[in-house]
């Protein structure tokens, strides 16, 4: 499966250090993320309406799964401030100054797009409400999403082999 990475400008340089966290955390589940540029944030200001964000992400990307890495503080209706958001194969993440919680998010919201809910664990896919959350999470999966992305990776080479056998 391949993830694409979209920034807008200003967060150019933090892609690298997220495209090797990505990979540490989700190569072994046959994930393959590609850097595709940068993508032009369609919306004036400091912050940004993360649910608007998304749609216009999932039809730039097409049928891939996408993470878009912005320097703009995100919102989401309903919710108020948000590290990141994911719907369907679209996730967008706030560029964080601080390394650490941009990896730990950027990690977090690809287990979204790769199935996985929060988790009640140790784990990066621990819910994060303030910053310090985000810091105290580890930067790694627990064993039960390990378990639950093994079970979801068996089950797409299984269904690839049939279909193309038929």
């Amino acid at each position: 499966m391949i993830l694409q990475i979209f920034h807008d400008r200003r967060s150019l340089t933090d892609v690298a250090a997220l495209k090797a966290a990505l990979e540490d955390c989700y190569s072994a589940f046959g994930l393959q993320v590609q850097e595709r540029g940068f993508l032009y944030v369609p919306v004036p200001g400091s912050e940004a309406n993360a649910a608007i964000l998304l749609k216009y992400l999932e039809r730039a990307a097409g049928k891939d799964k996408a993470l878009w890495l912005v320097d703009r503080d995100l919102h989401y209706p309903g919710i108020g401030p948000v590290f990141g958001c994911s719907a369907g194969h679209a996730a967008i993440l706030c560029a964080d100054p601080d390394k650490e919680v941009l990896e730990k998010e950027g990690m977090h919201e690809v287990g979204h797009l790769l199935g996985l809910e929060h988790c009640r664990n140790s784990c990066v896919m621990s819910h994060s409400d303030s910053k310090e959350k985000a810091v105290g999470k580890p930067a790694h999966l627990c064993a039960n999403c390990i378990a639950r992305l093994h079970r979801a990776r068996h089950r797409q080479l299984i269904y690839f082999t049939i279909t193309t056998l038929l």
